[in-house]
Formats: structure tokens, C-alpha cells, sequence
């Protein structure tokens, strides 16, 4: 087993990757950001008051590329032109937060986070067996 090699500002938010029987926790702080060995008998679950502010951010994600599908299927059936897309999928696409915003690109299906000052990927909204097919499909064309 790994020694711990990192130390945590309390309150700090991390991702738990793995947990080991003898109580370490292999961390991530923020993504993009080197795991860590960490004492996980010390890392505390987030607030209620957290979670739901997750579960409201959650809902936001949801609706945006509800609003998203939409606008393509709207594109698609031609009751919308590019520009229009264009100009309400961003608006779909942009969720403002206390703090910063949130972006959705939707080249690379993958939200973004901005916090004022540097620009933090978030992830894809499609499964892997999805971004495989479209990555097959782009190299077969």
C-alpha cells in the first residue's frame, strides 16, 4: 500500500477515487489534478445544504440539454435556421452560478466551468460507449 503523500486544507472538496481496507483514500481536488494518498478516516461527507445545492445544479445540467435536443431537433426539422440555434443553444448552454458559470460545449459534448479566472473541463454528458461510436463514425468518414 501507498504511503499518504498529501495534505488537505480542511473543508477542501475532493473526488475519492479509491479507497483502501486500511482507511486511505486516493483523492483528486479538482479535475485534471494528481491523485493523492490521503487518511480517508478523516474526510468528512458534504453538508445536506451541499448536496442540495448539487441536486439543483444537477437539475440545471439536465434541463439544459433537454433544451439542447430540442433546439437540434428543431434545427434538424428546419423550424429553426443555424443563426437561431446558434444564439439559443449558447443560452442553453450557459449557467450562471454565484461564483462563475458553467459552459457546454457541444463539439466535444463537454462542460466546462469557468471560475473568473481559469477555464476547468468538467467532463463529457455522453457515456463512453457513445464517445466511441462518434469517435468510430469520425474516423471511418
Amino acid at each position: 500500500m501507498k504511503a499518504p503523500d498529501g495534505r488537505l486544507d480542511p473543508g477542501t472538496p475532493v473526488q475519492v477515487v479509491e479507497r483502501s481496507p486500511s482507511g486511505w483514500a486516493r483523492v483528486v481536488c479538482a479535475p485534471g489534478d494528481w491523485p493523492v494518498w490521503v487518511d480517508g478516516r478523516r474526510l468528512q461527507e458534504p453538508a445536506e445544504s451541499e448536496q442540495a445545492i448539487g441536486m439543483e445544479l444537477l437539475s440545471q445540467l439536465k434541463a439544459s440539454l433537454g433544451t439542447y435536443q430540442q433546439l437540434l431537433d428543431d434545427l434538424q426539422a428546419q423550424r429553426i435556421d443555424f443563426d437561431s440555434f446558434r444564439r439559443q443553444a449558447f443560452r442553453a448552454g450557459l449557467i450562471m452560478r454565484d461564483s462563475g458559470a458553467l459552459l457546454l460545449d457541444l463539439s466535444s459534448a463537454t462542460w466546462y466551468w469557468y471560475d473568473g479566472i481559469r477555464l476547468h473541463t468538467m467532463g463529457s454528458f455522453l457515456d463512453r460507449e457513445t464517445q466511441t461510436d462518434r469517435a468510430a463514425e469520425s474516423t471511418e468518414g
